[in-house]
């Protein structure tokens, strides 16, 4: 099967769990300012249809060559679909309460983010192969100072101390690499920017409230991503994003070698 023919099935399998999507409910729910995102928390309600949709589409890519692109595609087609059914949702019904988000603002980009394999992956790529030399020396450097800086930290730990670790990824309050950011990123919201500045203010703990619909979708998609990662027989773990890039960034060719099977990340299982 060739990669093409993987992103035609990957399509089809999005098409088909679309017209048997669940009428997800709109409602709110709190999390904690600054808690790790990205780890499919238990209180994170899973789709099982949508994560078996996207577990079967990723295998069918994973499986199709193990190759580095294969894995970046995976990745990339996840991300798409998120965004397409979070976009159907809040067109289809509308928010109670609008989100504030805007380019430039940058309170959710202080927490600390996991994601998949392929989505580092694919990340990683955007940075060696996208961004301006200058641009990626400093992303590079921030990367290690962020490692550096969390070691010996719990997650606790570095949630309460959220300020002092933005995204390595950010670029003046930007995301860099915005049109592959993780799908943990593609989940987070605010509908209280004055709720947002007092929480990064205050570095506390105090839960917040968000749309649960963006939750439960994102980490469905994730969740299936993970499973398909795992039956193509390759390293599936969530990973801690400045380890995950740092990583990859540092071996070139360790996306054809996860693809094939080997262990290439210090954190995680294959």
């Amino acid at each position: 099967m060739t990669p093409r023919s993987c992103i035609i099935r990957w399509r089809w399998a999005r098409r088909a769990a679309l017209s048997r999507r669940p009428s997800w409910r709109k409602f709110t729910r709190r999390r904690f300012a600054g808690e790790k995102r990205g780890s499919m928390r238990r209180a994170t309600p899973i789709n099982q249809a949508l994560a078996a949709r996207v577990r079967e589409a990723a295998l069918a890519i994973l499986t199709a060559g193990h190759t580095g692109e294969c894995v970046r595609e995976a990745a990339r087609q996840a991300g798409q679909w998120a965004d397409h059914l979070v976009e159907g949702f809040e067109a289809a019904q509308a928010l109670p309460r609008p989100l504030v988000c805007r380019p430039g603002c940058s309170y959710c980009c202080y927490n600390q983010v996991q994601m998949t394999p392929p989505e580092a992956f694919l990340i990683a790529h955007q940075v060696a192969r996208h961004l301006e030399p200058e641009v990626q020396a400093r992303v590079r450097e921030r990367l290690a100072e962020t490692r550096r800086r969390l070691t010996g930290l719990t997650i606790r730990e570095a949630a309460r101390r959220r300020r002092q670790f933005p995204c390595p990824l950010l670029e003046e309050d930007r995301c860099a690499v915005y049109p592959v950011r993780p799908l943990a990123c593609r989940a987070m919201h605010s509908f209280d920017l004055e709720q947002c500045r007092k929480e990064w203010r205050q570095e506390s703990l105090s839960p917040v409230q968000y749309y649960a619909h963006r939750d439960e979708i994102v980490f469905s998609i994730s969740r299936g991503l993970l499973e398909g990662c795992r039956l193509a027989g390759c390293q599936a773990q969530p990973l801690p994003l400045a380890e995950g890039l740092w990583t990859i960034l540092a071996e070139p060719d360790c996306d054809r070698r996860w693809a094939q099977g080997e262990k290439v990340f210090r954190t995680g299982a294959a």
